[in-house]
C-alpha cells in the first residue's frame, strides 16, 4: 500500500469515526426528536460511505464494502430526510419519502459484486442521479427558506456546513457519474480529494450540532398557541413587542401579500433580530412561514366551512390570506389539517350544512 493510499485511508477513516460519534450523540436525543432521528441516520450512513468509498478498501475487504453498501448509498437519502426535518420542520411523514430509497437500495441489490459490468454500471448511474436530484433539491430549500429561519444558529449552518454537504455529494455523485461513460484525467486525484472533502465537511458538521443540540434538535412539541400561556413565558423587556405583535397579527397584517419577518419589524418599528428573537425564543415557531401559516390557515378553515362563502373558489381564498398562488396554500393548509382545502370544505359544508361546495 502506498503513501497516497494510507492517506486516503485515513482520512476516510477519520470521517467514519467522526460520524459515528455524531450518530451516537443523537441517538440519545432520538427518543424525543424526530429531528435527531434524522440526523443520527444520516451521520451512520455518511460513516459507511466514508468506510467503504475508498479504493484501498474496496480492493482489500469485498465483503465489509458489500455489507455496508446498502448504507452508503442510501447516504444521500438520509441526508434529504434530515435536511426536510431541520429546515422544514417536517412533523406528518408522508410515503412518497420513501421512493428514492426505494430506488437506491433497489439499485444497490442489482449490481452485486460478480454482476454483469453492463448491471452494475446502470445501477450505479441511477443511484447516482437519484442522489444528484436529491441534493439540488436541498440546495433549493437552503436558498428559499433562509430568510424565514427564526433559529439564528440553524441559519448560519444551513448556508455554510449543510451547503457544503450539498455540494460535495452532488458533486461526487456527478463525477461517479461521469467515471461510468468515460475515464477521468489522470493527473488528478480525485479520491484524495473526495477523502479530504468528506473529512473537512464531517468535522465540520459534527462540530455545529454538538454544539447547538437544543437549537437544532428540540423535542418534539407545537407552538405554543395558548396566549396566556404564551405572556407568561416572554422576558419582561419583550412584553411591550409581544403586545405590539399579537396586535398587528389581530390587525391581519398577517394577510399582506409576501411578507417577510423584515417587513413586519419595520411596521412595529423594532430591530429585525429582536422580532425574530421573540417569535422562536418565546412563542416557540422555528420558522417565519410557519408563524404566518397558522393564522392563515385557521382563517381559511373559517372560510371554506362558511355556506355564505361557498360559491367562492379556493384559488380566491387563498390569495385574500396573502398567498400568491395556490400550491403554497395547499401545501400549508395539508400539513395542518391533514387534508386538502378542497376536501376540508367538502367535508365542512356537506356534514354540516348539506351546502354544494365551489372548486
Amino acid at each position: 500500500m502506498d503513501g497516497l493510499s494510507i492517506l486516503d485511508l485515513m482520512m476516510r477513516g477519520g470521517a467514519a469515526g467522526v460520524s459515528l460519534i455524531l450518530a451516537a450523540t443523537l441517538l440519545r436525543r432520538a427518543r424525543a426528536s424526530s429531528i435527531a432521528r434524522f440526523g443520527a441516520l444520516f451521520a451512520f450512513g455518511a460513516a459507511c460511505y466514508a468506510a467503504a468509498s475508498g479504493p484501498a478498501v474496496i480492493e482489500t475487504l469485498p465483503r465489509f464494502v458489500e455489507a455496508l453498501k446498502p448504507f452508503a448509498m442510501a447516504t444521500g437519502v438520509f441526508f434529504w430526510w434530515f435536511a426536510l426535518a431541520l429546515f422544514c420542520d417536517v412533523s406528518r411523514w408522508h410515503w412518497s419519502r420513501l421512493i428514492p430509497l426505494a430506488v437506491v437500495l433497489s439499485c444497490a441489490v442489482l449490481s452485486p459484486a460478480g454482476a454483469p459490468p453492463s448491471a452494475i454500471s446502470a445501477a450505479h448511474v441511477v443511484a447516482e442521479l437519484v442522489n444528484a436530484a436529491l441534493m439540488i433539491h436541498v440546495i433549493v430549500i437552503i436558498a428559499n427558506g433562509a430568510q424565514d429561519d427564526l433559529v439564528e444558529p440553524r441559519r448560519r449552518f444551513r448556508t455554510g456546513w449543510i451547503g457544503a454537504i450539498a455540494v460535495t455529494v452532488l458533486a461526487v455523485a456527478l463525477v461517479e457519474v461521469w467515471k461510468s461513460f468515460a475515464p477521468l484525467p489522470g493527473l488528478l486525484p480525485l479520491h484524495l480529494l473526495e477523502a479530504g472533502a468528506i473529512l473537512v465537511v464531517t468535522c465540520g458538521v459534527t462540530g455545529c450540532c454538538l454544539s447547538a443540540q437544543e437549537e437544532f434538535f428540540p423535542a418534539d412539541r407545537a407552538p405554543n398557541r395558548d396566549e396566556a400561556a404564551r405572556d407568561s413565558r416572554v422576558a419582561a423587556a419583550d412584553r411591550h413587542l409581544a403586545g405590539a405583535l399579537r396586535a398587528a397579527m389581530n390587525s391581519r397584517a398577517w394577510r399582506e401579500p409576501g411578507l417577510t419577518v423584515g417587513a413586519l419589524a419595520e411596521q412595529l418599528a423594532t430591530p429585525e433580530h429582536r422580532l425574530r428573537a421573540v417569535i422562536n425564543q418565546q412563542l416557540g415557531y422555528r420558522n417565519f412561514a410557519a408563524f404566518l401559516n397558522e393564522y392563515r390557515v385557521e382563517a381559511a378553515k373559517s372560510a371554506l366551512a362558511d355556506p355564505s362563502l361557498a360559491s367562492r373558489q379556493v384559488l380566491q381564498i387563498a390569495l385574500d390570506l396573502g398567498y400568491g398562488s395556490i400550491a403554497p396554500f395547499n401545501r400549508a393548509f395539508r400539513a395542518a389539517a391533514g387534508m386538502t382545502p378542497t376536501e376540508f370544505r367538502r367535508e365542512a359544508l356537506e356534514n354540516a350544512y348539506g351546502a354544494e361546495p365551489a372548486e
